[in-house]
């Protein structure tokens, strides 16, 4: 008999191979980057404020308003932001990717887009996935080694590219408990260590073995090992990035009608992954009428001063209703 972990391996195999029915192909979208006009407008920290600067420990460094006529245009979920800072790779979790290219400041603040390109996200085949249950990609990330890593949840999953718009190259198996998530809750945030090692948030699984709150796994060694984030005040885990020391900053978001969108961002010392609970300190929490909206991704920069610039970007759900957002903050040494 096949055990879970077999099964997970199996199905995680038979998702990137593809198979007759479950994969559709976009009309035209087989080996194409398609231009995309962007929008910008300047988006300050506090619009009511508009020289206010400072959000708990971080600085806030200038942000953008994102928009455009293109109906592919929105709903991204992970970023990766160049290291020289000249622009960003997204992933949407309608499946597709998205390059933007920055005009910035003398500083290296982005003030505005000067290119965008949309390219579909592909199985193993090159076949662009676009069917939800397949497409719903939430993590990005770019991995020493040049790889890039994508989460995906619904069919929870790890994928492996080469580069952005081409096939996927590899999946890494992931725990049998990955696999109980939500259809809509699953893997939210990937941090990728410069050692190797992963840590994967869920969105809404709790705690593996533990009612403190919600799962969280660590790949070291090449094995897993089950962790504790500690869901606090209804917020929820939507992104995170290594730092070189090993410490990890952690995105979250909050939602509720009556109250509107908050943001996040906490700080986990290395030293509290030897733990199975995670132990985070506060960086910065903002809402209205701060400017915040479905905020979902997160990577940074290392600056040559020792200090890290953090780069937030919202999911807009491609709602009239919410925004693309770019926010650019600044973490002293």
């Amino acid at each position: 008999m096949m055990t879970s972990a077999g099964k997970a391996k199996r199905l995680n195999r038979l998702i990137l191979l593809g198979f007759a029915g479950l994969f559709w192909l976009l009309p035209g979208a087989q080996g194409r980057a398609d231009p995309v006009a962007v929008r910008t407008a300047v988006l300050e920290l506090n619009p009511t404020a508009a020289s206010e600067s400072q959000l708990g420990r971080l600085d806030y460094l200038g942000g953008l308003i994102l928009a455009s006529e293109d109906g592919s245009f929105g709903s991204y979920s992970g970023i990766a932001a160049d290291a020289d800072g000249a622009g960003l790779w997204a992933i949407a979790d309608t499946g597709h990717w998205l390059r933007l290219d920055f005009r910035r400041d003398d500083k290296g603040v982005p003030t505005d887009v000067s290119a965008a390109q949309i390219l579909p996200l592909r199985d193993a085949n090159g076949t662009a996935v676009t069917r939800k249950v397949l497409s719903d990609a939430e993590g990005l990330r770019r991995l020493p080694d040049g790889r890039w890593l994508v989460s995906f949840e619904r069919a929870h999953r790890l994928w492996f590219y080469d580069q952005p718009g081409g096939a996927a190259t590899g999946t890494l198996d992931v725990p049998p408990s990955v696999a109980q998530q939500p259809a809509n809750g699953g893997i939210e945030a990937v941090a990728a260590f410069t050692n190797g090692d992963l840590l994967l948030f869920s969105e809404d699984m709790p705690a593996v073995n533990s009612t403190a709150g919600s799962a969280a796994w660590l790949w070291r060694k090449g094995a897993w090992h089950d962790l504790v984030w500690p869901a606090r005040d209804d917020f929820k885990p939507t992104d995170a990035v290594a730092l070189d020391n090993g410490d990890v900053i952690v995105l979250e978001r909050f939602y509720m009608p009556i109250i509107g969108p908050k943001a996040r961002l906490q700080r986990i010392p290395a030293a509290s992954l030897e733990a199975s609970q995670l132990q985070p300190e506060l960086l910065a929490e903002w809402a209205a009428p701060y400017s915040v909206d479905n905020m979902e991704a997160l990577d940074l920069r290392r600056m040559p001063d020792g200090s890290l610039w953090l780069y937030v970007m919202s999911d807009d759900n491609q709602n009239v209703l919410q925004r693309t957002l770019l926010m650019v903050f600044r973490l002293a040494p």
